[in-house]
């Protein structure tokens, strides 16, 4: 039956976390003390026993937490499910709502085997229903999925207007998360969000908010594949949608 190999938490970002046997987990929030905790969308962290072996077999000694995962799993193929899964863990539900992740910098790990798996074959989700989880906890996908809502703004659209986004988005969709991407002031980095958004994430609608008007030509043409692609300047445009 798959179930909880490990369960780690750091008080810190960007380091290796250390394992405990079992953690609250917190509604709309993480793991209890954990660093990555929090009102986003990658509240807690999953990557499979099975990818951690791979990684000894290049020959590195690397164990549950290593990867700074959350939660260690055995018995299920993480890399199957989809944004928008439910899933239980013990009494807990989360929802996935991210598929692997784009790493900045390299990590020790990549240094050291110049690979690390976490950006290919770890995920993230968000709690639904909280509680205690232990070490052993039975993992089960539901046949529940819900809808996701990303928001691409700039770095002051997030901090001004953010807040007023997401609740205005809420109520609008009743998603079951809402993520917020940002853009890079120094170099234009929409088309890459917008692809991994629609090609790889497969959210269910996007939401450019774009006060200047400076990406309006690079969205005239781009495919929005099966997801609901939307272009604002205003909170009043996308009152309207």
């Amino acid at each position: 039956m798959p179930h909880i190999k490990a369960i780690s938490i750091s008080d810190r970002k960007g380091i290796r976390k250390k394992n405990i046997e079992s953690v609250n987990l917190i509604e709309n929030f993480g793991l209890e003390n954990d660093a990555h905790g929090g009102k986003w969308h990658r509240q807690v962290s999953f990557l499979a026993e099975e990818s951690i072996e791979s990684m000894r077999q290049k020959g590195l000694q690397v164990v549950a937490g290593n990867f700074a995962e959350n939660i260690t799993t055995e018995g299920i193929n993480l890399c199957s499910l989809t944004v928008g899964t439910h899933i239980r863990v013990g009494s807990t539900e989360l929802i996935i709502s991210q598929l692997g992740k784009v790493c900045h910098s390299p990590c020790a790990i990549y240094h050291q085997a110049g690979d690390c798996v976490m950006p290919r074959e770890g995920i993230f989700g968000v709690v639904k229903k909280g509680g205690l989880i232990r070490v052993g906890d039975p993992i089960e996908v539901l046949d529940e999925h819900s809808d996701s809502v990303a928001i691409i703004g700039s770095q002051s659209t997030e901090k001004e207007l953010g807040e007023e986004l997401v609740k205005l988005v809420a109520e609008k969709w009743q998603p079951g998360f809402i993520r917020f991407d940002t853009l890079k002031t120094k170099e234009d980095n929409l088309l890459p969000v917008l692809d991994d958004l629609i090609d790889a994430q497969h959210v269910s609608r996007i939401i450019l908010f774009d006060p200047s008007g400076k990406h309006a030509l690079a969205m005239a043409g781009k495919s929005s594949g099966s997801c609901d692609l939307f272009y604002c300047k205003t909170i009043e445009e996308l009152k309207a949608t």
